[in-house]
């Protein structure tokens, strides 16, 4: 038990590093950070005063090693563009954040739980179709690119929802559409499943056998007893949203 839990954290801890240098590299791929921080009739010096001052006139392996420096002593820096602690900054959005994949979560969860036992219930029907092919399209298309086409339709080009912000209802149709999109596709698909695999079983046919009604056999003896894996991958899905 004590190496596996050992082999594990090692994994762990390699897969963060991974991921830290990944995030690191990536930001310096998108360009000059003074292209996108200082006025575009700024002067040269202007713009070297800028990276000496926020560290990157510097080498990018010492750039990089910093950056692990700062992480290890719980430094995230400051937000160039508020001027102010990046940590503060996360921590403001956190709690609407935490609200939001809440609220995605459940309804995800909740819809396609619906949406598959039907579709399970009656396996090469158009219903089920369509609910594979719905499924199967969310669960492959890439949020930031359902986000983007998101915004160019309903907020740039027809107005009718606001590109970000909190303040009522219309604030959170696009978000949670977004986040919901991947977890409903993959979850329909478990359901659909591990429905199909308990309604094959011998006590649903014992049930059908005693006349029990149609919805009761679905929902309340196949559905009950295949909601173990669909709580488990909901859960890892939480996680990443």
């Amino acid at each position: 038990m004590i190496t596996y839990l050992g082999r594990r954290a090692s994994h762990s801890i390699l897969s963060v590093i991974g991921l830290l240098t990944l995030v690191f590299f990536l930001t310096r791929l998108t360009g000059d950070p003074s292209a996108l921080y200082l006025p575009l009739d700024s002067t040269a010096e202007a713009r070297a005063a800028f990276a000496r001052l926020n560290g990157l006139d510097q080498p990018i392996h010492w750039q990089f090693l910093g950056y692990l420096r700062d992480l290890l002593q719980l430094d995230f820096g400051e937000s160039l563009r508020q001027n102010r602690s990046a940590m503060q900054v996360a921590l403001e959005a956190f709690p609407e954040t935490l609200k939001l994949a809440v609220v995605a979560i459940t309804l995800s969860t909740a819809l396609a739980i619906l949406v598959g036992s039907l579709a399970a219930a009656r396996p090469g029907s158009i219903f089920d179709r369509v609910a594979s092919l719905v499924s199967l399209a969310g669960a492959s298309a890439p949020d930031f690119w359902v986000a983007i086409v998101g915004i160019l339709v309903f907020a740039v080009g027809l107005g009718v929802l606001p590109t970000s912000g909190t303040g009522s209802w219309a604030h959170w149709i696009m978000p949670t559409f977004v986040l919901m999109l991947r977890p409903f596709g993959l979850l329909v698909q478990v359901v659909r499943g591990t429905m199909l695999s308990a309604l094959a079983s011998p006590y649903i046919k014992t049930a059908r056998a005693k006349g029990l009604p149609r919805q009761k056999i679905i929902f309340g003896h196949a559905l009950r007893n295949s909601l173990l894996p669909v709580v488990t991958v909901a859960g890892d899905l939480a996680t990443s949203l």
